[in-house]
């Protein structure tokens, strides 16, 4: 599957205390497996690497990836799930214990899910740090624990926008001067889409050579820089094609597209309809 394909059911979610006393062995999880760290320090095993679990850190651990909670030197608290990236197992309601790993079967996994392209959450992802999900993971944990109305959707939802944004720290890191650099240059192209900017004028604007901020832009947004300019001058296209009388060719000329033909082959790729049919729906 793909990563916009995930639509979490979560099967447990609770708060777990371990001290020095806890003593597990490795085991293997028939579905996936998040820890965060709430506070103090502990240490969590996954496919054969040892993560240190200091407060805000956070393991994603897929299912079929052996793991071992590890006996801290004090004690750690975790808020913990058990979860399916999908909802075909949902009918499954009641936690399910990980397999000692001598008696794990490929036959005894859940609702198992690899990446195309993500390969690193079809195994495992860490994050040292990272606190802006504490606060979605424990709503998750107090909606789970009270059963509320609609509380699996909800919670599934919150649960999708965590991953999310340890998926995204994952692949782009916390701030940086990078992400700041990138942050001024989404922002420039939002003011000056209209005109005619390229990563060469901009470069020059920036004081960074066209590759910086070419590689910076497809970083921020998965997107080539040239593909999300024009992505930004169609958003605006189809504002004022709702909003507006403006002519197309108007329109066009007015968000950057000097060529009427051009404006409209990419305005139908992405909308599904040349800009006077969408103006009329």
């Amino acid at each position: 599957m793909i990563f916009s394909e995930i639509n979490p059911f979560v099967r447990f979610a609770r708060y777990a205390n371990y001290d020095v006393n806890t003593f597990f062995n490795e085991v293997i999880p028939v579905d996936a497996r998040m820890f965060y760290t709430v506070s103090g320090y502990g240490k969590l095993k996954a496919d054969g690497i040892v993560y240190e679990m200091t407060p805000h850190s956070v393991l994603i651990i897929n299912s079929g990836v052996p793991y071992h909670i590890m006996t801290p030197e004090g004690s750690v608290k975790y808020i913990l799930m058990n979860y399916d990236y999908t909802q075909s197992a949902s009918r499954l309601t009641t936690p399910i214990k990980p397999v000692a790993k001598e008696k794990f079967t490929e036959n005894m996994l859940v609702d198992h899910r690899t990446f195309q392209d993500l390969k690193a959450l079809s195994r495992v992802i860490y994050i040292k740090k990272i606190d802006n999900i504490q606060a979605k993971l424990t709503v998750i944990v107090n909606e789970y624990m009270q059963k509320l109305l609609y509380y699996e959707e909800k919670i599934g939802h919150l649960l999708a926008d965590c991953i999310t944004d340890c998926v995204r720290f994952s692949e782009i890191g916390s701030v940086s001067s990078d992400d700041e650099d990138a942050e001024n240059i989404i922002s420039y192209i939002h003011k000056h889409y209209m005109e005619g900017i390229t990563n060469s004028s901009m470069g020059g604007i920036f004081g960074y050579h066209p590759n910086y901020i070419s590689a910076l832009i497809k970083k921020k947004t998965g997107m080539p820089i040239h593909q999300y300019i024009i992505y930004v001058r169609l958003l605006n296209a189809a504002s004022l094609l709702e909003n507006t009388t403006l002519s197309v060719n108007e329109i066009a000329a007015s968000c950057g597209f000097y060529d009427i033909a051009y404006f409209s082959k990419y305005f139908k790729k992405h909308f599904g309809v040349n800009p006077s049919e969408y103006r009329q729906i």
